[in-house]
Parts: structure tokens; C-alpha cells; sequence
């Protein structure tokens, strides 16, 4: 049959039934509330167990509204919440206005906004930054002739690119440092196109090594370096690094990946050549054919001439493997002690040589180049370190300061006058007049004055008496130049072991003093007008040479009683300067062209480096 459901009613506000005035199947209304009760079997036996309100809510006179006291639990709602009175019966002033009929979706939104602007901008990512390897062998290129391998699956090395070089089949990689999220997402290392270590990260730290990455300092971002200034515990940062990652031989790349983010590639080429260091060797020289002489003192030496080229063929063995460092194979020094720079050289300069070199270029036989030498433009005598010094890099190594044996000694004359050494042809600017080189005439230290013209510019030997300029030197002379030397010249080893004389000649109208400047050793100095017969009357005993080994006598002009010419510091055979004077006579009291002549005597050990005169 079926139950008979009964209705109780109550007409007394806040009248709610209890489990006694009511049974299963009936339904208690309080017409005075507006509310309706049944009883509940929670316990699902049968027996009820509570009363329970089924209208909780009190519709407002006139509808359009309910109230209800307490709390309403709901797994969704759908519709506009209104905000309501708050407890204290209005809204404050804040950061946005707020009133009770407003929305409260609305109301969230606009807050969540406006605190998304107190919230500090994320740290930086990786996505775009670069980064390099480390403990590589350095940049070098790729040589021609050969297909390298390419595991990049991308574009193919070129040739005379230039790459860093590896070459211990693993990279390790500089950290990339600071960036985030430091707390989520996976960071994978790629080598090529292989994953060679991954990690998720979480809140805390994540330090440590994962496969072939590293990484480092996951902390608050706000001790970020990159970006300053973040409010701590908001964000995390990290560094991240490869390490001991496997290199394939050939051309390789990397990368980073963290979510969406991806750091640039970075290329290697992993050089696997065996080739040893690169090894300078040299031929024997070969000298100038048909050479340009100049001639000092009848002594013969190389200009500074295209015809007095000496050449060599210098080998370089090893010259690149797979790789090389740039065209430019041989590096110059500069120039040697007495040839030009002969220049550094390219692998174009060598036998077969290109650029870019082929793969291994000068392995198990040699490359040449034929190295031309000029001499400079200089007076000097070389005894060594002639040629120019040259070293060869590689990739593989280097062979460093290596300059072609050669010791033979060797005179050299350039063009340009030099006042700083002895020029036999321009001896100083005196005035309008340079001074020259005239014959010594004989033998002694006050021989009859004679001023002939110098005939030792040219080939051939001069007198036993005649002190030799040689190398911008002058000296007392005894060698031999035809044994031993270059060029070969003329035999002086006999017959000049007394002194020997070396003699000046001024021409300068007005002078009563000048100035002798002097570097070197010697042993006697004499100076004489001999077209002035007051003069050389009154030095009769001298044949007209007054002493510069002697003080002038204080009055007067020097003369047979007091033949010294020396005021201030007397001559004694060391450098310095010295001033000659003639007293009350002058160059002026002679006819034209006014001559002085200057008198050295060398001895065995003596030479003179520089020598001037000055008014």
C-alpha cells in the first residue's frame, strides 16, 4: 500500500521539530518561518537519525531575493555574486573603489590586477643568450682538400672558416648564470641532436650533476647578478653548464633547452690529426751573383742594393692537419743586424701552397720558399744575426726564432751619410763646407801637410801608413779581407803594425776656434792652415801642426815654443770634446779655400766610433 504522507504545522517563529514530533514520510511546515522539515536517515537503516530544514533560506517580501544565515557550501556557482556589507558597515578607502553591489568575480579581477603590478618581473631566461667552451685548444681553420665530418644535421664547415678547436673528445662549457624559473620546468643539454643530460626542477635547491650538465647556485632570484632588484622569495634563478660531454671528430654544436626557452648554438670542430709540430730548416745561402760594391779605405761593401741579394731555401715541415691558424704561415722577427726585413710569408709563398691549405700540407716531406735577403741601409761590419729571424705556428705546435746559420763577417755601406759614424766622404757639416777625407801623405806626426784628393773610394789598397774606415769605423787596421770576409777585399795583415794616420780636411773661411767631438780611442790629434804662412812659419819645427795633446800657450798663435792648440780639456786619446783655437791668427789669412787640416794618429787597438766638428 502506499505511505500517507501527513503534514505538522507550527505557527511559532524559530519553532523547528524535533525527532519525536515527527516521522519518516512526514513533513513538519512552520507557516510562520516559511520553512518545511523531514526527518533524515543518515545512518541508511531505516530509523531516522535527524531533522533536517529543507527550505534553509527566507525569500525577501516581494521576491527577487532569499536570505540565508550561515554557511553555504556549493561545488560550483554560476551568476553575479554580490559583495555585500562588511562587518564594520562599509568599505574603506583603497587601491580601487569597492562598494556593496558590486561583483565579486569583478571586484577579484580588478584587485588581481592591481597587485600584478606590485609583483616583481621574472627573472630572465635563457632563451637567446650564448655561451662558450672551455679548455679548448683555441680558434683555428679548416683546410681544403678533404670532406670533414658534419654532426651538426645542419650547414657544412667551409674551409678557411674559422672554428674553436678541440681535441680531447669532451667539452665542458662556461656557466650560463642567473636565469630562471629556478623552481620548475626541465632543463635538457643537447649535443648535436642527442639530449646529453636532463633534470626537472622544484622549489629548493637542484644543484648537482645531471648526465653532461651541471647545474649551480639554484637560489632566490633575489641574489640575481643579471637582474637586481627582485623582491626575495618570488622566483628562483640557476646556472647551468656542460661537462665532460662526448665530442665526436668532426663539426659539432650545443645547446641548451628549458621549456619553451633555447639558448643560440655553439659550434666546435673536434680535430682529431696526429700531426706533429711544425719544423724550420734551412739550405746553405747562396750570395749575390753579380754584386754592387761600394768601397771605404779600398776595402770592399755590399750597398744597400736589389743586386746584392743573398738567398736561402727555408723548408717548413709539418705546415697544417686538418686544421690551420691563418694564411700567413711564417712570421718575420724583423729585420736582422745587417739585412732588411725579408717579410713573412704565406702559404701562397711556398712550393704548391694555397689559401686555404690543404690537408696535411708539408707532412712527411717539406714545403719550400726561397727567402730573399738585401743588406740595410747602414756603415757596419756584421759578425752575426745577419738574416732575418722567423717562427712557424700551427694548431700542432710552433718553431720559434729560428734564423739561418751564417757568421762570415761582412761589410756594409749604405747610401745615406751617417754624422753619428765615420763617412770617409762626409766627415761633418762644418760650416757650408763638409769635410772630407784627404791622403795622410807619409808616414810620422808632422809630415809636410799635403791634402790630395782620397784615393781609397775605389778598389785597390792604400798606403801601409793610412789608418782604414771600415763599417763606418775608423781604426788601425791589420786584417786580412781576402780570407774570411765579405765582400773579399784586399790584404792588410803586412806591414801596418806602426801607426797609422787618418787626415781631414775643412774648408771655412773665419774661424779662430771650433770644436772636436770624438768617440773612440787614438793616439794623437794635430791640427794645421797649411796655406797660411804666418802660421806655418811660426810651427816651422812641426811642418805647420799644432798639438791638440797640448794647452794653448795663452797668447798669441801657437808656435814652435808652445805648439799646443788645446783650450779647456787637453786631448789624451779618450772621447769627449775638445776646442781648438788659433789664437790671434784665422783661417781668413790665407787665400781661398780657407784650408784646416785635422791630424789622427791611431795605434795598434785604436778606433774611433764618431767624430765631429762644430764651430
Amino acid at each position: 500500500m502506499a505511505t500517507p504522507f501527513r503534514l505538522k504545522r507550527s505557527s511559532v517563529t524559530g519553532k523547528r521539530p524535533a525527532l519525536s514530533d515527527v516521522q519518516i514520510g512526514e513533513l513538519a511546515f512552520n507557516f510562520y518561518d516559511g520553512h518545511l522539515f523531514a526527518e533524515r536517515d543518515t545512518g541508511g537503516v531505516g530509523i531516522a537519525t535527524t531533522v533536517a530544514l529543507l527550505t534553509p533560506w527566507i525569500e525577501n517580501f516581494g521576491g527577487g531575493s532569499i536570505t540565508y544565515v550561515g554557511v553555504v557550501t556549493a561545488n560550483t556557482y554560476h551568476g553575479d555574486q554580490v559583495i555585500g556589507v562588511p562587518t564594520r558597515g562599509g568599505f574603506r578607502t583603497g587601491a580601487i573603489s569597492i562598494s556593496q553591489a558590486d561583483f565579486t568575480k569583478d571586484s577579484i579581477e580588478e584587485l588581481n590586477f592591481v597587485l600584478n603590478k606590485l609583483v616583481p618581473t621574472p627573472p630572465d631566461t635563457f632563451d637567446g643568450l650564448s655561451f662558450t667552451l672551455t679548455g679548448t685548444a683555441g680558434n683555428a681553420r679548416l683546410c681544403q682538400g678533404f670532406t670533414p665530418t658534419n654532426n651538426t644535421g645542419g650547414s657544412a664547415p667551409v674551409a678557411g672558416t674559422q672554428y674553436t678547436r678541440n681535441t680531447d673528445s669532451t667539452i665542458t662549457s662556461n656557466y650560463i648564470t642567473d636565469v630562471g624559473p629556478g623552481d620548475s620546468g626541465t632543463v635538457t643539454g643537447f649535443v648535436n641532436a642527442v639530449g646529453v643530460g636532463t633534470t626537472s626542477l622544484s622549489t629548493g635547491s637542484n644543484d648537482g650533476t645531471y648526465g653532461a650538465i651541471q647545474i649551480a647556485n639554484n637560489e632566490d632570484a633575489a641574489n640575481s647578478v643579471r637582474n637586481t632588484g627582485i623582491t626575495s622569495q618570488f622566483y628562483e634563478v640557476y646556472d647551468v653548464r656542460f661537462i665532460n660531454a662526448a665530442s665526436p671528430d668532426g663539426f659539432n654544436k650545443a645547446h641548451f633547452t628549458h621549456g619553451g626557452a633555447t639558448t643560440n648554438n655553439t659550434f666546435w670542430y673536434e680535430d682529431a690529426s696526429t700531426v706533429s709540430a711544425p719544423v724550420i730548416s734551412f739550405s746553405a745561402i747562396t750570395n749575390p751573383p753579380s754584386p754592387q760594391l761600394v768601397y771605404s779605405s779600398g776595402i770592399p761593401h755590399y750597398s744597400n742594393h736589389a743586386n746584392n741579394a743573398f738567398t736561402y731555401v727555408l723548408t717548413v715541415t709539418n705546415a697544417s692537419g686538418e686544421m690551420y691558424i691563418q694564411n700567413r704561415l711564417l712570421n718575420s722577427d724583423g729585420q736582422g743586424s745587417a739585412f732588411q726585413n725579408s717579410g713573412h710569408k704565406n702559404y701562397t709563398d711556398f712550393a704548391g701552397g694555397t689559401n686555404p691549405p690543404t690537408k696535411n700540407y708539408g707532412v712527411g716531406t717539406g714545403v719550400t720558399t726561397l727567402i730573399t735577403n738585401i743588406p740595410r741601409d747602414i756603415h757596419t761590419t756584421v759578425t752575426s744575426n745577419h738574416f732575418t729571424r722567423y717562427d712557424a705556428n700551427t694548431p700542432y705546435g710552433s718553431h720559434n726564432n729560428q734564423r739561418i746559420s751564417f757568421s762570415t763577417p761582412m761589410n756594409i755601406m749604405g747610401t745615406t751619410a751617417r754624422p753619428n759614424q765615420i763617412d770617409e766622404d762626409s766627415i761633418t757639416n762644418f760650416g757650408a763646407n763638409d769635410g772630407v777625407r784627404v791622403n795622410a801623405g807619409s808616414t810620422g806626426d808632422n809630415p809636410t801637410a799635403v791634402y790630395t784628393s782620397w784615393g781609397g773610394g775605389s778598389a785597390g789598397s792604400i798606403a801601409t801608413y793610412e789608418a782604414t774606415v771600415r763599417g763606418g769605423v775608423l781604426r788601425h787596421d791589420t786584417t786580412n779581407y781576402s780570407s774570411g770576409y765579405l765582400p773579399v777585399g784586399p790584404n792588410y795583415s803586412g806591414g801596418r803594425t806602426g801607426a797609422q794616420y787618418y787626415q781631414v780636411l775643412l774648408e771655412q773661411q773665419y774661424i779662430s776656434s771650433f770644436n772636436i767631438v770624438v768617440t773612440g780611442s787614438y793616439g794623437g790629434c794635430w791640427v794645421c792652415m797649411p796655406d797660411n804662412s804666418g802660421w806655418t812659419t811660426g810651427l816651422s819645427n812641426t811642418n805647420g801642426w799644432a798639438d791638440m795633446f797640448t794647452a794653448y800657450g795663452g797668447s798669441g798663435v801657437p808656435r814652435n815654443a808652445a805648439p799646443g792648440c788645446a783650450v779647456g780639456t787637453v786631448m789624451s786619446g779618450s772621447s769627449g770634446t775638445f776646442t781648438c783655437t788659433f789664437g790671434t791668427e784665422t783661417s781668413s789669412n790665407a787665400s781661398s779655400p780657407y784650408r784646416i787640416l785635422i791630424r789622427w794618429r791611431l795605434d795598434a787597438g785604436d778606433s774611433i766610433t764618431a767624430m765631429s766638428y762644430t764651430t
